[in-house]
């Protein structure tokens, strides 16, 4: 039987094994092991041994679909994403209508043995198909891709105010603006698009309740979540106290997802949170070596984007922990527990080392 990763196999994985990123797997991988042992050490506090086998199935569909994924045609994914983007754009549409409310906000989807939340799904897709519209007005000067941009943005501003979703909706803002920024590379707009992102904050700080709470309570330090999770952080010091010996999982809510950087910190200290921090900046710097040829602007503007998304969570949900923003209730990329977050940044991580890929077979040919 022919070995499937010979140069001539023809097959989905031997075609690509030989021109993808291979290095660009590793912190993924790093990241899902990590996950899987700030789970385990939940066991046994409000959580049973059902949480960690639940993880570890989210965890097999998503390396699934990454590892597919990036093995894609890069056309072949992109118009995958871009169906991917509409499907989830209509299953937030009937989120208001059939979706079940957790702590003032409906923004999950129950199908009977699991539940899904589409704002979280649809932030990789939706990220590829604006800014594919967004080099195809470059690339024709059709102001239709521009509007219908916008027509769709404003849609999904709009059901996420419905949930509403104010963190996920200032992030996929903060996403919107950068895509902008690259592509038009105008410091005016730079400017314009500042004052929008300030005057959406104080909008939604007089407009809704829970916004100007967790505000205030960073403001003036009223926040007991976080005083756990820095009171954890300094009992695990350098060298932590151990797997399974942390204290904070005990007491504080929310722990699988919110605050398990604070739990990783307290078993495995200081010196190893930082190494989980750096794992997000190192990824991203490894996906842009990969573009340092000359690069199709498409290629290059998504792989950024793309990053800096995962990067952005990522301090979200670490500076949530550490006191330097309010709390958002935001996880952790491929650390915090939850299937369409994990399936999520599957996507993402799978886009990312799939337009690697492509751009350097590209640049190797040329």
């Amino acid at each position: 039987m022919r070995n499937i990763l010979f140069r001539d196999d023809k097959s989905l994985l031997g075609s690509n094994w030989y021109i993808l990123s291979k290095k660009l797997f590793i912190i993924p991988f790093i990241l899902s092991f990590i996950g899987v042992l700030a789970i385990y050490s939940l066991i046994g506090t409000q959580y049973s041994i059902l949480l960690i086998f639940k993880h570890i199935i989210f965890l097999f569909i998503s390396l699934t679909v990454l590892i597919f994924l990036s093995l894609l045609p890069k056309n072949d994914l992109r118009k995958i994403l871009n169906i991917m983007s509409i499907f989830f754009i209509l299953l937030l549409f009937i989120v208001p209508i059939f979706g079940y409310e957790i702590k003032g906000a409906t923004r999950w989807i129950s199908f009977n043995f699991f539940s899904i939340q589409p704002s979280e799904l649809l932030k990789g897709p939706f990220v590829c198909m604006f800014s594919w519209f967004c080099y195809l007005y470059i690339k024709t000067n059709n102001k239709f891709y521009l509007l219908l941009s916008f027509l769709i943005i404003s849609m999904v501003i709009i059901l996420l105010l419905l949930q509403p979703d104010i963190g996920t909706l200032l992030v996929y803002i903060s996403i919107f603006s950068l895509i902008l920024i690259l592509y038009f590379r105008n410091f005016k707009l730079f400017i314009l698009l500042g004052f929008i992102g300030f005057f959406f904050l104080l909008i939604a700080y007089f407009s809704f309740d829970h916004v100007a709470y967790r505000i205030d309570n960073f403001l003036n330090g009223d926040n007991s979540q976080v005083s756990m999770s820095l009171s954890a952080i300094k009992s695990g010091g350098i060298f932590g106290v151990g797997l399974g010996e942390g204290q904070l999982k005990y007491s504080i809510p929310e722990s699988h997802n919110d605050f398990i950087f604070a739990i990783l910190i307290e078993e495995f200290g200081v010196l190893f949170g930082l190494f989980v921090a750096f794992l997000y900046p190192v990824f991203f710097i490894l996906a842009r070596r990969s573009i340092l040829s000359p690069s199709n602007l498409f290629i290059s503007n998504t792989i950024f984007s793309l990053c800096f998304l995962m990067c952005l969570q990522a301090f979200v949900n670490i500076g949530s922990s550490i006191k330097l923003i309010p709390p958002t209730g935001m996880t952790l990329p491929f650390i915090s527990y939850g299937g369409s977050s994990m399936l999520s940044y599957a996507i993402i991580f799978g886009t990312v080392i799939n337009f690697s890929k492509n751009e350097e077979s590209t640049a190797n040919n040329s």
